[in-house]
């Protein structure tokens, strides 16, 4: 099965994650499934913003369908936030599955300071959907852009729906239904 892995802290899943997800599959070359993976901690010391894991969790948890499936396995293991230890750790458990890695052009910036930035696109092929403001540089070797010319591409981010919020700033137009409802019966930010 080919199995398209797309990392983040969710915190929250906006409608943004919902747009790039649902055209990954018309943007990505044979892909069967995607698998979500919602970060234990974050490799670059954003985890004071973090919510709580467990809703952080049941929030991802509302992106999955028939093809969106909830890979826990950084959770459960109490991974760091190193997207080689991810890689590794699924090649090894899942062998019979080929995977690549979705990521956005916000991203490319500072890829260089992923561990084994190098590596990374060696082991598994590396693709980077557009986001608003955000150009494909610097692009190395097996990380290839998704263009299309009909693709939704959005500005919308956590950080944007957080900062949002702390204003009293409307976020329920930038996220899916399911979600807007679950921060608000949690009192969640």
């Amino acid at each position: 099965m080919n199995i398209t892995l797309f990392g983040g802290s969710f915190n929250p899943p906006h409608l943004g994650h919902q747009i790039v997800l649902d055209q990954a599959f018309q943007l990505i070359p044979n892909l069967d499934q995607i698998w979500l993976l919602p970060d234990y901690q974050h490799s670059f010391s954003k985890n004071k913003f973090f919510i709580p894991v467990s809703h952080r969790l049941k929030l991802a948890k509302l992106l999955t369908s028939d093809k969106i499936k909830l890979q826990t396995c950084v959770i459960d293991h109490k991974m760091s936030g190193q997207t080689i230890d991810h890689i590794r750790y699924l090649k090894t458990t899942y062998p019979q599955h080929k995977f690549s890695f979705l990521l956005g052009s916000d991203n490319l910036t500072d890829f260089h300071l992923w561990d084994d930035y190098q590596l990374l696109p060696k082991l598994i092929p590396f693709y980077v959907y557009p986001r608003a403001g955000y150009d494909f540089k610097p692009l190395y070797p097996n990380i290839t852009p998704l263009i299309n010319k009909n693709q939704v591409i959005t500005n919308i981010s956590s950080t944007m729906i957080r900062n949002r919020l702390k204003n009293n700033l409307k976020i329920d137009y930038l996220l899916p239904p399911k979600i807007s409802n679950y921060l608000k019966q949690n009192s969640l930010f």
